[in-house]
């Protein structure tokens, strides 16, 4: 698949670790979202995306209700 931002095919995925956080001060003792999506990242002008694990997205909302 070609990248999006710049048409290279010249990407790879790697195993990362994201600690979502809901912005702003008021949602600081709200608890972080631990996630370990694929990360694919293209080499030729560094645009990275991911898809963050259905099973996580209910703790998102949660964490985000009120804060949008």
């Amino acid at each position: 698949m070609a990248c999006r931002s710049c048409g290279s095919d010249k990407q790879s995925k790697f195993g990362v670790e994201i600690n979502i956080h809901i912005p702003g001060m008021k949602n600081l003792e709200k608890p972080s979202v631990l996630v370990f999506p694929k990360l694919q990242v293209c080499l030729t002008c560094g645009r990275a995306e991911c898809t963050v694990p259905q099973n996580k997205l209910p703790h998102l909302m949660k964490a985000s209700a009120g804060s949008l």
